[in-house]
């Protein structure tokens, strides 16, 4: 028998004060969150990691990188059932959508917590859900590399995580949470849109989590709170603009572990992207000071496997005294000759190399990931591998 589905509104015992309650609509709303967290529970069980909704459309799932519909077994929404779920997770929130065309929201049944992207489309209001794992990876499981969780350790500066979405920027940095939570005493501040893992706090540390809309209106006005609380570390989930950028680097100076994230596909992208989000003007301001407070970078890509799974290949900047120079100076040219020469430091086909070699991955699939497939050929004859 199925435990009963207690909604946002009931939870809260809370009804608009002009507005009578509808025994249908509820029942009606009731059951259309019931069916949405069977649902989620079934996919999560059966490894989907997202899950795509249209109206009256059957349901997409996707696993390991590949899209499906389950044979015999399609599963239809329709529109209403879509914007109950909508208002559900916006707990009614007059016109969510509007003015950007879409909202972005948390929902949690009892085994998984769920990421939803709720959007306007020729289709309709259609809707993305990716399910979150309920227990927080440790990093060693995930693959982070060792030299990235030696940064958890420092006192203060800037740590990126890079790449595009759903490559697992947010996984590495609760992985990395986790890791701190377990060995240190420490005041941690996330703000993340929307939370997607919880973490307990372990002995005394300390764990604030604030999502976007909800607990806060945006993530520079985040920041300067947490630096009136004095945290150890400030996880900020996404730079989004200049502004994030700014308080986020401003953090970094003054004493405080920042760990982000943001979406470009190399480190000479991150780099160029961080320091194009501002004005000419800044720019060489700026520079210094991100040098200067840059701890290092981490790109991640997921690639398919020999056996149908999906795993990471990364590239890794760990700044020192040289990287700094080329940042401020806009040497950028030299970035990707200084990381083969730098200790800790590997490009992306060093790793897709490393996963050919470990025969993880085919050739065919380390060549089509590779920003610079002539670099991973000559890695791969290096390394002794016929091509």
């Amino acid at each position: 028998m199925d435990s009963p589905v207690l909604t946002r509104r009931e939870m809260r015992g809370a009804q608009p004060a002009d507005t009578a309650p509808d025994p249908l609509n509820q029942t009606l709303h009731h059951a259309a969150i019931a069916r949405l967290h069977r649902l989620i529970d079934e996919c999560g069980d059966t490894g989907v990691s997202d899950m795509h909704i249209h109206p009256d459309k059957p349901m997409r799932r996707l696993r390991s990188g590949k899209l499906f519909i389950p044979d015999g077994s399609e599963v239809v929404f329709s529109q209403a059932e879509i914007m109950m779920w909508l208002d559900e997770a916006t707990e009614g929130k007059h016109d969510p959508l509007n003015p950007r065309g879409h909202a972005s929201v948390a929902l949690a049944t009892e085994k998984y917590r769920v990421r939803g992207t709720f959007r306007k489309s020729l289709q309709g209001v259609t809707v993305t859900f990716r399910i979150i794992p309920g227990v927080v990876p440790d990093v060693d499981a995930i693959g982070v590399p060792q030299v990235i969780q030696n940064l958890i350790h420092r006192d203060s500066g800037l740590l990126i995580m890079e790449g595009p979405t759903g490559s697992g920027k947010t996984t590495a940095i609760a992985g990395l949470i986790k890791l701190a939570n377990k060995t240190y005493d420490k005041h941690i501040y996330m703000v993340e849109d929307p939370t997607e893992f919880v973490h307990e706090e372990i002995g005394a540390t300390s764990i604030v989590q604030r999502e976007i809309g909800t607990h806060v209106v945006d993530y520079p006005t985040a920041i300067e709170d947490a630096l009136r609380s004095k945290p150890n570390i400030i996880v900020v989930g996404e730079l989004l603009n200049a502004a994030t950028a700014k308080a986020a680097l401003h953090a970094a100076t003054t004493g405080h572990l920042v760990i982000t994230t943001a979406h470009a596909g190399s480190i000479t992208e991150a780099l160029d992207s961080f320091i194009g989000q501002f004005t000419a003007d800044e720019q060489p301001q700026i520079r210094s000071r991100f040098s200067q407070s840059l701890l290092g970078i981490m790109v991640q890509k997921l690639v398919p496997t020999v056996d149908g799974r999906l795993t990471a290949a990364r590239e890794v900047l760990l700044n020192d005294l040289n990287f700094t120079e080329i940042i401020r100076d806009d040497k950028m040219q030299m970035i990707r000759a200084r990381i083969a020469g730098s200790k800790g430091c590997f490009t992306l086909e060093d790793s897709l190399a490393d996963l050919v070699v470990k025969n993880a991955i085919t050739i065919e699939t380390a060549i089509g990931a590779a920003k610079n497939p002539d670099d991973l050929r000559e890695t791969l004859a290096r390394k002794g591998v016929n091509l």
